[in-house]
């Protein structure tokens, strides 16, 4: 999980995806206002210009106007611009992820989120998996051993509904303000239906404090 500050000027933004790649990236190069995947993955800090590298870029542009963000995706180049409005991420109210969500999509949720600190309140297991041998088997273990975890509401009253969100373990969020949240919808699982009260969780991968 990565703490991400929007970029306030387009030609910010632009120097850090127009970047040449990395060393071995032999035919890309910086400044040529041609964006690949190479490029974009680097200034993702990830290998491969996929789910992560696509929330970095709409988390990235989230500070500049419209007109200026399609400046930026009309950097791409062809194939990796129909790749990212292909797997753009979904951006949600809280309130409206039950609803309008989809395990293992990238979504952006953007509100005020309050720690769990009873553990009994929910009891949502996630899959865990493991290899055995060259067997891929699956655990399921509760959320709370993975992760910590927040609901996060659409404003200050946190009033319901609203939608769970898993960050890194022992990384406690103290700001006061609104984060946003960007990650992929995983499902939760529960032994007993009649206790679940989410579907989803967000698995966190960046966030910013606004």
């Amino acid at each position: 999980m990565r703490e991400l500050k929007p970029y306030r000027t387009k030609q910010g933004l632009q120097k850090a995806i127009d970047n040449g790649g990395r060393f071995y990236n032999f035919f890309t190069h910086e400044d040529d206002r041609v964006v690949t995947r190479a490029e974009l993955a680097k200034a993702a800090g990830v290998f491969t210009a996929g789910v992560n590298a696509f929330l970095f870029l709409e988390m990235a542009q989230q500070g500049l106007e419209s007109k200026d963000q399609q400046s930026i995706i009309d950097l791409l180049d062809s194939g990796l611009r129909k790749a990212y409005r292909r797997n753009k991420p979904k951006i949600l109210a809280p309130s409206e992820v039950e609803r309008g969500g989809t395990a293992g999509t990238s979504v952006i949720v953007t509100g005020y989120p309050k720690f769990v600190e009873d553990r009994t309140q929910f009891t949502g297991f996630i899959m865990i998996p493991i290899m055995s041998g060259k067997v891929m088997t699956f655990m399921m273990i509760p959320i709370f051993d993975q992760f910590d975890v927040y609901e996060v509401f659409d404003d200050r009253r946190m009033r319901k509904p609203n939608s769970m969100v898993a960050t890194v373990r022992g990384q406690r969020f103290t700001h006061e303000g609104p984060i946003r949240f960007g990650g992929v919808l995983r499902k939760l699982t529960f032994e007993d239906s009649t206790q679940k009260s989410h579907k989803f969780y967000l698995d966190t991968l960046f966030y910013t404090k606004l």
